[in-house]
């Protein structure tokens, strides 16, 4: 499964990019996070709680930052089991950003998803779902974080 999408920041590129390799900050923008810790400057383990379709559970993973051209381009690997099904997951992401004007950056991210095991039997489209929202989240607190962490620069 393919994802992608646009969010518009206010913020110039450097200050995204901060936030960005910030774990706390970037943890605050993913809805069910229970815990991430930090392995090394470019690895990071955790804990998510989702609901793809009908199933809920508890996501471990780990997170790699696999190539980083600051402050435009990021490229990150997950791979992740659920607790109910022990399905896997990984995925391979892009992130790029692009100065919009002086005060606005566009984020573009395009995901690469890959599920095996049980909860791939829920199909694309459940999982799409399930996706695109938790996506439409994301993009709400990271722009309330950006707006956070201007304010106290």
């Amino acid at each position: 499964m393919n994802l992608d999408g646009k969010i518009i920041l206010e913020a110039e590129p450097a200050k995204v990019w901060k936030l960005l390799l910030d774990m706390d900050q970037v943890a605050a923008c993913i809805p069910g996070l229970q815990g991430v810790s930090q392995v090394d400057d470019r690895t990071f383990d955790g804990i998510i709680e989702a609901t793809v379709g009908p199933l809920s559970g508890k996501f471990s993973f780990r997170a790699h930052i696999l190539e980083s051209d600051s402050p435009r381009e990021l490229v990150a690997q997950v791979e992740g089991t659920d607790s109910i099904t022990k399905s896997r997951v990984t995925a391979e992401t892009t992130v790029t950003l692009s100065q919009c004007n002086a005060v606005e950056t566009e984020l573009s991210y395009r995901s690469s998803v890959n599920v095996k095991g049980r909860l791939a039997i829920l199909g694309e489209m459940v999982m799409r779902a399930s996706a695109v929202a938790m996506m439409e989240e994301i993009a709400q607190r990271l722009r309330s974080q950006v707006t956070k962490s201007s304010t106290l620069v």
